[in-house]
């Protein structure tokens, strides 16, 4: 697989379980790092850890603004159109679950995730679900 494109079309189902076991984002195609503390949270559950991981890895490493808004002089960055921290990373959260579904959502089935994975995760909303159940579920279930 090589690691600067992205072709789902092209992968095989056991190139795509290799995301899973590997802990590699579908998006950029990088080893994602672990979160201790959602170890902890979801140790019964390695889907639902690795979404949870790969959240993270998208607030912090795909889009640019996150880490600029609450790092060093992130003030100047969020002066007048951020809200609150847990608010603005609650949002920040949900576009990444949906970006997350739109663009890897056949990587996301062959490895077992379903509409039910993220409705294990916090402050999942009904639009986010939507997404979810239109993307990840079986065409024989709709």
């Amino acid at each position: 697989m090589n690691s600067n494109t992205y072709n789902e079309d092209v992968l095989t189902k056991e190139d795509n379980l290799r995301y899973l076991k590997e802990q590699i984002c579908p998006i950029s195609n990088r080893k994602i790092k672990q979160s201790p503390y959602l170890a902890e949270v979801f140790k019964s559950d390695e889907r639902t850890l690795w979404i949870a991981n790969l959240i993270t890895h998208y607030r912090h490493n795909i889009i640019t603004y996150w880490d600029k808004c609450w790092g060093h002089n992130g003030y100047r960055y969020r002066r007048d159109w951020f809200g609150d921290y847990d608010e603005e990373k609650a949002k920040v959260n949900e576009r990444a679950k949906r970006q997350i579904i739109r663009k890897a959502h056949k990587i996301l089935i062959d490895c077992g995730i379903t509409p039910e994975t993220f409705s294990n995760l916090e402050g999942t909303t009904e639009e986010t679900m939507k997404i979810a159940k239109k993307f990840l579920t079986p065409k024989s279930q709709k």
